[in-house]
């Protein structure tokens, strides 16, 4: 998959489910933090600044690593579980990091992993879903690509 389409991917994956899930308990509401009351505007782009930051540090070195990989060597089976694993990695990373950034409008006494087992996991159902369109995706553009090369 080119690196467009994976920020593009990372981007709607990692604003959507959680502003999806903190909507009503942030927007309008009052942030310690700025001093100010938490407008959608700033919400969903705190959110997309979050992701595009994850972009550049977790999936661009490796997208272009791929890249230079397959110009040199030609694509391999190999190369799709690599992004896919990646990919994946990339995702859960960027859903773990918007879900539990918003703790604090819940209530400023979280212990250490708190956030993740009360904000992060109980949203499993659609982690677990993310995830397998990540790699679902990685997978059919892999052997997209294979078919149309030549043999």
């Amino acid at each position: 998959m080119p690196s467009w389409a994976r920020g593009l991917w990372l981007l709607c994956v990692a604003v959507t489910l959680p502003a999806w899930v903190h909507w009503h308990y942030v927007v309008g509401r009052f942030d310690l933090a700025s001093f100010a009351e938490m407008s959608p505007a700033r919400f969903l782009g705190e959110l997309a600044l979050v992701a595009l930051a994850l972009f550049v540090v977790s999936v661009l070195p490796w997208s272009l690593w791929l890249g230079r990989r397959r110009r040199r060597h030609g694509p391999r089976r190999r190369d799709a579980w690599i992004g896919a694993v990646a990919m994946t990695a990339a995702t859960l990373l960027a859903l773990h990091v918007n879900l539990a950034a918003y703790a604090p409008f819940y209530g400023n006494t979280w212990a250490l992993w708190e956030p993740t087992f009360e904000l992060v996991l109980p949203q499993w159902p659609w982690l677990l879903t993310s995830v397998w369109l990540a790699v679902a995706l990685e997978l059919a553009v892999a052997a997209r690509v294979r078919r149309l090369l030549p043999k």
